[in-house]
């Protein structure tokens, strides 16, 4: 592992990017400069503020006017963990409190999501190109086994040629006329 592989490496453990802002106090810190960067944009509003605001579909939520959410997939999540039961819908359009919306429950990890609202967009990206990259691979093998059956009757008709060459030749006698058609 190089030094900036471990570097890297120990950011994850570290988190060395704190939040100075006064109530952030109590944050874990962020790995890559880039998370902090997004938190003072989001939260704090520096660095010209959210760039968009995603709201719940939801009349009754307070998430569906006024803050919102400031990624797609926050928006998703919040629809997820608040207003489904079990993965269906579970028509609470009622007000949702501060930890249902905010964030993870106590105990609960938040997943990993991609950095911008294109993520899902990249994932079905990569499932087409994958598919497209398999059949590929599919066709290159099927022309590799007609090539190598190609190459068989190659070798299979060079090496008829070669024992047709190889027998003594036995040169065609012309036949000759009788003497009295002389």
């Amino acid at each position: 592992m190089t030094d900036m592989q471990y570097s890297k490496h120990m950011d994850k453990h570290d988190r060395p990017y704190k939040c100075g802002a006064e109530g952030c106090e109590k944050l874990p810190g962020f790995t890559y400069s880039g998370g902090l960067l997004r938190h003072e944009r989001e939260v704090h509003g520096k660095h010209g503020g959210p760039k968009n605001s995603f709201n719940c579909q939801y009349p009754n939520c307070k998430r569906h006017t006024g803050k919102g959410f400031s990624r797609l997939e926050n928006l998703n999540e919040h629809l997820r963990r608040v207003h489904t039961q079990n993965g269906a819908p579970s028509g609470a359009e009622g007000e949702t409190d501060d930890a249902a919306s905010d964030g993870p429950s106590a105990g609960q990890k938040r997943k990993r999501e991609p950095e911008d609202a294109e993520g899902v967009d990249l994932r079905e990206e990569f499932k087409r190109v994958k598919q497209e990259n398999d059949e590929l691979r599919r066709q290159v093998q099927a022309q590799n086994q007609q090539t190598v059956l190609l190459l068989q009757k190659i070798n299979t008709l060079q090496g008829a040629l070669q024992q047709q060459q190889q027998q003594p030749r036995v040169a065609p006698q012309a036949q000759m006329a009788p003497a009295s058609m002389i």
